[in-house]
């Protein structure tokens, strides 16, 4: 986790100072959460109209990536890869925000500590959601975890039903013994 702890402090640190509104997601987050697995990535979702800013503060902390892709993800409001130096296994996903389930995942973080860094992370509601819409085995996996260290709160259940994932998060919750 030292490389991943690493990689976050560079990257908050680029993102703070590109005056970037943005939440770290994903895996990284499943872990915080409970989930007892690793992860090879950072995933961020980065909300910015001042790309060229976040080009410099990314280069500054030393990330590797294709200027190129960059700019065609931030007009295409899609992902690139950052690579974190010496580490060609380890990497970071950053995704501008395009879509409802983006915008509510950043209007819902929460400041909190990750692996001891002071940060933006996507709250316990939006993550389960999230999960139950992409919707892999590891998702699903990651969601049980989440569920039995923190439960079902009618915030979650109303972010379900509103994101059409209700009856996947009480199938789940039911298999585990939790009651929706």
């Amino acid at each position: 986790m030292e490389k991943i702890s690493e990689a976050l402090q560079r990257l908050v640190k680029a993102l703070e100072k590109a005056n970037c509104r943005y939440v770290i997601v994903g895996g990284l987050i499943a872990i915080h959460y409970g989930r007892n697995r690793i992860t090879q990535d950072i995933d961020v979702v980065v909300d910015t109209d001042k790309v060229e800013l976040l080009i410099s503060a990314l280069k500054d902390k030393g990330f590797e990536f294709s200027e190129r892709e960059l700019l065609e993800a931030f007009k295409e409001r899609s992902r690139v890869t950052l690579f974190f130096p010496g580490n060609i296994f380890f990497h970071i996903d950053l995704k501008f925000a395009k879509d409802e389930l983006d915008y509510e995942v950043l209007n819902g973080r929460i400041r909190g500590e990750l692996l001891g860094i002071p940060c933006w992370i996507e709250s316990v509601e939006d993550i389960v959601v999230a999960k139950l819409i992409y919707g892999s085995s590891q998702d699903e996996e990651d969601v049980i975890a989440i569920l039995l260290n923190y439960g079902l709160s009618e915030g979650l259940k109303e972010k379900a039903k509103k994101f059409g994932v209700y009856d996947k998060l009480c199938g789940i919750a039911e298999i585990i013994g939790l009651a929706c």
